[in-house]
């Protein structure tokens, strides 16, 4: 699409861009020409999340980009969070239905206003005033009413009561006393003739008041004066029915006021029907009022909680100091108490928790309210002032009262909230480390004690050590046994070899009785030795009988030797060695290998011994490990949770200097409102609906399938233009349109002429059959070929149109020399040529007179078409309408034309646009006229336009 085809569209169009544009500014206009008034008010909040000191800030630590943002997304949707908004809601409510007059700066006039008669009476009853609700305060002011009633009947008692006493005493003397004038006594009764009453006198007392007041001086409050006189607060206001602390330079307060008692007469009085009215009587005529029910409904919504999660003695840390920043920041109307105004949040928020379809809930869910709606809160805008600590609420109303205090009430609820969250997380973190440290201090206990109980059981000192002991004494007995085996061995082969080197006498004197009897003796007592000397350690009593035993063993010794010296005369052996000598080394051989045999029992018992202390040291072993295992992960495991619960009681001191958020820039009083954005969005609205209209025919122009230019009708369709002619509706003015519908026609002509001449390979002669055809119906085909016949006969040709016969216009009118209008036939595709088409005598001399013969033929796609006719045309002509589409039927039938016909067919574009045409011949200028003007012209023009013809037969 190029420049000149935009603006094309854009001309064509231009009623509709203008027209929608304008009409969108009108119906936007309309709806937003009474919007209320917006006003804008922004607070700032520290939150020292990244700059803020802490116990972690004297320490070197990165700054983690995605932490950060974490915590401020945190921030952020805990503003967000229904619960704040919820506070904030219930809290502006509180504070609005608290207000006693109008005040701007909470709630407007007219807004304040619509609130108390939309807030039905029960709900106002839960608003606590001088610290009781709605029905004990409407209760007490109907006794206070009562009590007005009754004073002023006493005082006009009296008052009645003086006047008769005044009129008594005027008529008698003053030296008579009121019984010698009257005759009566004190106790009788009084008649007086003048007038129509009984006066009876009885035995009463009356009440008289002594007042104290105090006149009120500049720069004194109430709260003062009770100060000053000691009285209460509330007393003060409910016997001057004063409704605030407000008061004025010289205004009377009554302090106190004391009942003094005086004998009176009371008096009855027919025609005044005025009586003393007693206690009792008062009470039955009235009624006793009780508070029971109204009491029980208030405790059971003040003692109620009004939120789990505050009795924590975090919370009431972050209480106090929101209590303090209310105190600095008054979000509590002036002349209502910090603790009326507590329990009037904590009733509200008791009721609205009480179901989902009370009033309160309602309010601030299903409801579209524009102050206190959970919808319209959280249309509060937050966002962070770019990389800094500082977070910026803004909040829109159409109230500035309400717009500031709902900014100032959800700060402060958010900076409560905020630290609450904070708090409870690192109190239940330290509490979860407290329990667990305790029970790993049980545990490890518990380990230490059952390897106490273990190593007593089992007389164990040092595992370690015992074991090391005992496997160093296993070797050296193993070794000791291992020589006294070798030792035996030894002597057991010498005693062997010398037995035999002795002769036969001298072993009878050997084997003699008492030298045997002296190796046995000699064989224990050595024995003994050794097991003494092994238990020489453990008892010292034993040296002395090992003292003995070696005494003895020396005197065996000797003895044996003397029985042996005995048998020295026997000088030689056998061998012809000297027997002396052989009896000495046999007594030395004897001994030993009898000392050897003894070492041998001992040490093999010793050894039986270390077996059994090895199984059962070997088990001991294993389950003296596992309870030293099970000890070292109970002491590790207590001192890691020891660790753990000093790391959170650092985070929790950490958090506690951290958690330093706080409101630096207090939510203003917006003076002005925003300026409106009804002219924005008027202007808003016309560019939407400009651009987009201009859209939807940009789209429609660009998915536009229609042959609305000649090159587009060319490539779709892909035959040759034959040429083009113009669209002339009724509101269609066309500069020079006669020349140019003219020079169109030609061209047309000479395309076709051009086409018979030269592009038919098949010799052609006169007269040339030209075929119109179409694939839709209604496209001009017959006013098309009228004017080219008409053009073609100004140039002195001799045309006949041949044209088929509409049956719904009735019979046609031929004339044989310009036009026939033949009729389709049932046989009408089998038509082989003309003669079969029209009647003979139509064709005059066989076509001989005729230079072209254009023969139009109905839709080939609705109707049959001659097929043979059609392969003996010379030129065929495809006539398509611009605003047509050329789909898959339409390529269909055609290529059966160009399937018979001699030569491929040419196109010709019809009710074609001002821009096609001018691409085939520059300068055209289109001009559109006023439809219903035109029509207005055609009617009166009429008259002068009718022709009367009369045709001659």
């Amino acid at each position: 699409m190029d420049i000149a085809q935009f603006i094309r569209i854009i001309r064509n169009n231009l009623i509709l861009l203008i027209a929608i544009p304008i009409l969108l500014a009108i119906v936007v206009f309309y709806f937003t020409r009474n919007q209320d008034k917006i006003y804008e008010s922004e607070a700032v909040i520290y939150t020292g999340i990244t700059t803020g000191y802490s116990i972690e800030s004297t320490a070197q630590r990165p700054t983690d980009f995605f932490s950060v943002s974490a915590q401020y997304d945190n921030l952020i949707n805990l503003i967000n969070s229904r619960q704040t908004i919820v506070e904030t809601a219930i809290m502006l409510l509180a504070q609005n239905l608290s207000l006693q007059e109008y005040n701007t700066q909470y709630i407007s006039n007219e807004n304040l206003d619509q609130l108390r008669k939309f807030i039905p009476k029960h709900v106002k009853d839960l608003v606590v005033k001088y610290g009781k609700a709605g029905a004990q305060r409407e209760k007490e002011e109907q006794i206070r009413t009562l009590e007005k009633e009754l004073k002023n009947l006493e005082r006009e008692i009296q008052t009645r009561t003086q006047r008769g006493e005044s009129t008594v005493t005027d008529s008698y003397n003053d030296n008579e006393t009121y019984e010698s004038s009257t005759g009566l006594s004190k106790d009788e009764p009084i008649y007086d003739s003048n007038q129509d009453n009984t006066i009876t006198q009885q035995n009463s007392t009356s009440t008289q008041r002594q007042e104290v007041y105090h006149t009120v001086r500049a720069g004194e409050t109430l709260l003062t004066i009770a100060k000053k006189y000691g009285a209460s607060l509330n007393k003060l206001r409910e016997i001057n029915d004063l409704g605030s602390q407000q008061l004025r330079a010289g205004q009377k307060i009554l302090i106190e006021s004391t009942v003094i008692e005086a004998p009176v007469v009371a008096y009855d009085q027919s025609n005044q029907d005025i009586e003393m009215i007693s206690d009792a009587e008062y009470d039955t005529a009235y009624g006793e009022i009780d508070f029971t029910e109204s009491e029980e409904y208030l405790n059971s919504l003040l003692t109620r909680p009004a939120y789990e999660n505050t009795t924590s003695t975090s919370s009431s840390n972050v209480n106090a100091t929101f209590i303090e920043n209310l105190e600095k920041d008054p979000i509590i109307p002036r002349g209502i108490s910090l603790d009326d105004f507590n329990k009037t949040i904590q009733n509200i928020t008791n009721y609205y928790n009480s179901s989902d379809t009370n009033f309160v809930y309602g309010l601030l869910h299903y409801g579209a309210d524009k102050h206190y709606s959970i919808q319209s809160i959280k249309s509060l805008q937050i966002y962070r002032i770019n990389n800094s600590d500082l977070v910026r609420l803004v909040y829109l109303s159409d109230d500035p009262g309400i717009c500031q205090q709902t900014l100032k009430i959800i700060a402060h609820v958010f900076v409560k909230n905020y630290k609450l969250l904070k708090e409870n997380q690192t109190d239940m973190v330290v509490e979860y480390f407290k329990r667990q440290v305790d029970s790993a201090d049980r545990i490890l206990r518990l380990s230490e004690d059952k390897l106490l109980i273990f190593n007593r059981k089992n007389n164990i000192i040092n595992y370690q050590e015992q074991t090391k002991y005992i496997a160093a004494q296993k070797e050296d007995l193993d070794l000791y046994y291992q020589n006294e085996q070798v030792r035996m061995a030894q002597s057991s082969a010498a005693l062997r070899e010398l037995e035999t080197k002795l002769t036969r006498r001298d072993s009878i004197y050997l084997k003699s009785d008492v030298i045997n009897q002296r190796r046995k003796e000699y064989a224990d007592v050595t024995e003994k030795i050794l097991i003494n000397e092994l238990a020489e350690d453990y008892d010292k009593r034993i040296g002395d009988e090992i003292s003995m035993l070696r005494h003895r063993s020396d005197n065996l010794r000797d003895e044996i030797k003397l029985y042996v010296d005995q048998l020295y005369l026997y000088s030689h052996s056998t061998q012809g060695i000297p027997i002396s000598k052989m009896l000495d080394e046999w007594l030395k051989n004897a001994l030993s290998y009898e000392e050897a045999k003894a070492s041998l029992v001992v040490l093999a018992r010793r050894k039986l011994d270390f077996v059994k202390t090895y199984q059962r040291f070997a088990p001991l072993g294993a389950m003296l490990k596992r309870i030293e295992r099970e000890m070292t992960i109970a002491e590790q495991t207590y001192l890691e949770l020891l660790r753990s619960l000093n790391l959170a009681k650092m985070r929790q001191q950490n958090l506690q200097m951290a958690t330093n958020i706080r409101l630096i820039d207090p939510p203003y009083f917006p003076l002005q409102a925003n300026p409106s954005k009804a002219k924005y969005l008027v202007v808003a609205a016309a560019m939407i609906g400009f651009l987009l209209i201009l859209f939807i025919i940009l789209v429609l122009e660009y998915f536009d399938a229609s042959l609305k230019k000649p090159e587009k009708v060319a490539e779709q369709i892909g035959l040759k233009l034959a040429g083009a002619y113009p669209y002339l509706g009724s509101n269609v003015r066309m500069k020079d349109a006669v020349f140019i519908s003219n020079r169109l026609i030609e061209m047309i002509i000479q395309n076709i002429k051009r086409s018979i001449a030269q592009g038919s390979v098949y010799t052609t002669s006169k007269p040339h059959l030209v075929l119109f055809f179409s694939t839709q119906e209604g496209v001009g085909k017959t006013f098309l070929t009228t004017k080219i016949a008409n053009k073609l006969r100004t140039y002195g040709e001799k045309v006949i149109v041949l044209n088929y016969a509409d049956n719904k216009e009735g019979e046609p009118i031929n004339d044989y020399n310009l036009a026939y209008n033949y009729t389709i036939k049932e046989n009408f595709s089998e038509v082989k040529n003309l003669k079969e088409l029209i009647d003979s005598n139509i064709l005059r001399r066989e076509n001989y007179l005729y230079d072209y013969i254009l023969i139009e033929i109905p839709s080939i796609i609705f109707h049959a078409f001659p097929m043979e006719l059609i392969q003996q045309v010379d030129a065929s002509v495809l006539i398509v309408k611009a605003t047509n589409s050329w789909n898959k039927a339409d390529i269909g039938s055609l290529e059966i034309i160009k399937d018979l016909a001699k030569e491929p067919p040419m196109v010709i574009l019809n009710e074609a646009e001002d821009y096609a045409i001018e691409e085939m011949i520059s300068g055209v200028k289109m001009q559109k006229t006023d439809g219903t003007l035109y029509r207005l012209k055609n009617l009166l023009t009429l008259p002068g336009r009718i022709r009367i013809q009369v045709k001659e037969n």
